[in-house]
């Protein structure tokens, strides 16, 4: 985001680790000492069939019958997101990219996903937080609760409204991937970034954070 609360004190950082965000090779930096983000409920066991390597699903969700213009930026009022979305691919594995690591202010739309307001889950992902930079765009995604608004601007001046439903935290090996990346039969959205517990000995966040939201209106922008 591009205007970040001036008033955190800035922390002591770890070197740079490499961390799986929801099956997603991504390199961020952790901090021993940094103010712990927000932290949603823990899901209470794993849904059946989840992987403990959760990726991109194989196939696409189905088309929306309507072409959907492709996102340009995100509002999330509740938490103060204001700010252009990237576009991200796949790595050469197959998983999901995610922001470099020195854009940490910046959230990304995965391309292969469908577009926000078209039929399926659409993806948005972001770093928590960063050794050198300090909070990243969805530091504060875990404070968001049921009935809060995502607005996603797209290319063509329309605005897709989506409000969240659910927001919860998995831990990374019971992660369910049908429940997050799997086809619906309506238009949705999953925010995701890493979250739980920063474990300083395997340099790796325990846990990831996936807020859950539904078509609510379009308009103009």
């Amino acid at each position: 985001m591009t205007e970040r609360r001036a008033g955190r004190r800035r922390l002591a950082a770890v070197a740079a680790v490499v961390l799986a965000l929801v099956g997603i090779g991504a390199v961020v930096a952790g901090l021993t000492l940094q103010e712990t983000p927000p932290q949603p409920p823990a899901a209470a066991a794993p849904e059946p069939g989840a992987s403990p390597a959760p990726a991109a699903p194989a196939s696409p969700a189905p088309a929306s019958p309507v072409p959907v213009a492709d996102p340009v930026a995100i509002d999330v009022p509740a938490i103060g997101v204001h700010h252009t979305l990237m576009r991200l691919g796949r790595n050469p594995d197959g998983t999901v990219q995610v922001p470099p690591l020195d854009r940490v202010d910046v959230p990304g739309w995965d391309t292969l996903s469908p577009a926000p307001g078209a039929t399926g889950p659409a993806v948005i992902v972001g770093h928590v937080d960063s050794a050198e930079q300090g909070e990243g765009v969805f530091f504060d995604l875990g404070a968001l609760r049921p009935g809060d608004t995502v607005d996603i601007a797209r290319a063509d001046g329309t605005v897709a409204v989506f409000g969240v439903t659910e927001v919860r935290r998995f831990a990374k090996a019971e992660f369910p991937t049908l429940r997050v990346y799997g086809n619906t039969e309506d238009p949705e959205l999953r925010l995701i970034t890493c979250g739980g517990a920063f474990d300083a000995q395997s340099r790796n966040y325990e846990d990831n954070i996936v807020v859950f939201a539904s078509l609510l209106d379009t308009r103009p922008r």
